[in-house]
């Protein structure tokens, strides 16, 4: 009798496993996109508390960024080796200075960052070029476009006035630049209800997928979302054409 009870030992750990499998197809990738969707709104929100991206630094200067998406950043830089990073949105400089220390340690790169209004506490760093007014005004884009040499890897990050006009204008004027197998990144997909602010109004992920609609020269990369909480849901676009 022993084999007969070892089968139906072996059949019940197999139902078992079959079981676990169909859970996890069915049910887990719904329970971990609730999970993510709970602990984004926490941690956005936190920094009314004066905690999260209220109070994170990159070398003392506040970046008003996801630490996650800054790693991310790093990983890109690395693969790509960008001539030419283009951010929108100074702010105080934090991600400038993060970006730019990324090209310090490849030994190559440099940053050009856009905000309306010069600031005096911005970090001076000698990879960093600032510069001032509306990102989609033409005479600054094409500024821009006159610091790019033939060959150049170009990599865009749009992190400034987040109204849907505002970033779909930064999208057409800056999808130009960004060079085949490099990316155009676009920051705070989540406001309007995905998941956050959802009495936001169009925003960015509408912006994206207006966007997207019309240039077929783009593809979201979910990949860059592996670390699960990210403030660019949908908006790490890779140019494949």
């Amino acid at each position: 009798m022993a084999p007969v009870r070892d089968l139906a030992q072996l059949l019940r750990d197999e139902a078992y496993v079959f079981r676990r499998l169909v859970y996890k197809s069915l049910f887990a990738r719904r329970l971990q996109g609730d999970a993510v969707d709970r602990f984004t709104q926490v941690y956005y929100d936190s920094h009314l508390l004066g905690q999260t991206r209220a109070s994170t630094h990159w070398l003392g200067v506040h970046t008003d960024k996801c630490p996650l998406d800054l790693w991310i950043y790093g990983e890109l830089l690395h693969e790509l080796r960008p001539d030419l990073i283009v951010e929108t949105g100074t702010y105080r400089g934090g991600s400038a200075l993060y970006l730019a220390s990324i090209c310090d340690l490849l030994g190559k790169g440099s940053v050009v960052t856009i905000d309306l209004k010069p600031r005096d506490d911005v970090p001076d760093h000698p990879r960093i070029s600032y510069l001032h007014g509306s990102s989609v005004a033409p005479e600054l884009v094409a500024e821009v476009r006159g610091r790019t040499r033939p060959g150049d890897v170009v990599l865009v990050v749009l992190d400034s006035d987040h109204r849907r006009e505002h970033v779909l204008a930064e999208l057409r004027a800056y999808g130009d630049l960004v060079t085949k197998g490099s990316y155009l990144v676009v920051e705070d997909t989540i406001l309007n209800g995905h998941p956050i602010s959802p009495e936001f109004g169009p925003g960015p992920m509408e912006a994206v997928e207006e966007f997207l609609a019309s240039d077929e020269r783009f593809r979201v990369d979910r990949s860059r979302e592996k670390l699960l909480l990210t403030f660019n849901r949908g908006g790490y676009l890779k140019r494949v054409r």
